[in-house]
């Protein structure tokens, strides 16, 4: 085994346009080997609506924010590594913008701190990486794993194999990769004793690491799980409340009185974590209202008719603007209602992604009312 395989990267490059750019001398061979796309840009239709006068900062610093590039990277003897799937280029260096973990920079990336690789195992073929380091996650399952397939369809590539980390082999995996016709014996999973090598990994890029899902991801994903799948709106579940009330954290802990007020408004309570993938498209597909703590489940969002309005909850402590970019990219209707509890001044951000949320509930009255009667 060639020496350089067996001990992890000792440097990274930021970007895959950088590796490119290093690697190859020539426009015609860089042209070749990064194919971008340009696939639109974000408009903010609107500000999202609240009860306070001034909008929350990490929503004006999400308006000064762009997409990711769009493009796919060839990477002849590229290598896939671990269990958050790590890409490594030819000349042993971890490109950071393909194998992004969200535990802080580059330098800090868990391959480094690894004293030794697993064994190498070639795969002869041109092979396709769909990972991420938090693929377990719904949101970025649907965004960071699922969305790349447009890119790979974009670029033309032959692709033989998919190495896909499917952290927990989760149900909505299997349900969206089978819709998407990925099927088992087109996979190599990757997991934590993962070593993969090909003849050429076609990397597509990640689409929304940075909290932007760009409008390309919202089409692709809407046309391919809704549209393919014959699904319409049913009757009953025009006034949604999503419920974390089985999930670990981000709880809403006054969640009774909460369901109480928007019982008599007509809401329908709705838990998503044992419901399919189409189950969650058609309810979301059928709503009018939906009401809803901040959570992954909103990636759903992408299947809501136009002018849909959404309420999202947060923590003080924890504000983040995602699901009203994706709002404006589906033309929704987005609201948002902070919940008890002193928000921190600009640029302070405490980023508690488990902190619970306890709501006002004179608030979420007057909330509500802003939402049914303007």
């Amino acid at each position: 085994m060639n020496q350089k395989k067996r001990y992890p990267p000792r440097y990274y490059v930021e970007t895959a346009w950088q590796w490119v750019n290093s690697f190859y001398t020539t426009p015609s061979m860089i042209q070749q080997k990064y194919l971008q796309f340009d696939l639109g840009q974000t408009v903010f239709q609107s500000e999202p609506k609240r009860l306070e006068q001034d909008l929350d900062w990490v929503f004006h610093w999400s308006m000064t924010t762009k997409p990711l590039p769009a493009f796919v990277v060839i990477l002849p003897r590229g290598r896939v590594v671990g269990y958050t799937g790590a890409v490594i280029a030819p000349n042993n260096s971890l490109v950071w913008d393909l194998s992004v973990e969200f535990t802080g920079s580059p330098e800090r990336h868990s391959i480094f701190s690894m004293k030794q690789l697993p064994p190498v195992v070639h795969v002869p073929e041109t092979v396709a990486v769909l990972t991420s380091s938090v693929s377990h996650n719904y949101f970025h399952w649907m965004f960071e794993v699922l969305a790349r397939i447009h890119l790979l369809r974009l670029s033309g590539i032959p692709v033989q194999k998919y190495v896909i980390n499917r952290q927990g082999h989760l149900p909505f995996q299997r349900e969206t990769l089978e819709a998407l016709g990925i099927t088992a014996d087109k996979i190599i999973d990757c997991h934590a004793f993962s070593h993969i090598e090909a003849n050429q990994l076609a990397v597509p890029s990640l689409p929304c690491y940075t909290g932007h899902p760009p409008k390309w991801a919202c089409d692709f994903l809407r046309y391919e799980l809704m549209v393919k799948r014959g699904i319409r709106p049913v009757p009953g579940y025009e006034r949604i409340y999503v419920s974390r009330a089985d999930a670990r954290y981000r709880n809403v802990l006054n969640e009774h009185e909460v369901m109480a007020h928007l019982s008599a408004l007509g809401f329908r309570s709705v838990s998503l974590s044992r419901l399919s993938v189409y189950e969650q498209a058609q309810i979301f597909a059928s709503a009018q209202i939906i009401v809803s703590p901040h959570g992954a489940g909103l990636a759903n969002l992408v299947f809501c008719q136009p002018g849909t309005k959404v309420v999202e909850f947060f923590s003080p402590l924890y504000v983040n603007p995602v699901f009203w970019i994706l709002s404006n990219q589906v033309s929704l209707d987005y609201h948002y209602l902070l919940g008890e509890g002193c928000r921190p001044a600009p640029p302070e951000n405490p980023h508690l992604v488990t902190d619970n949320i306890t709501l006002n509930i004179a608030s979420l009255q007057r909330m509500m009312e802003k939402v049914l009667y303007g």
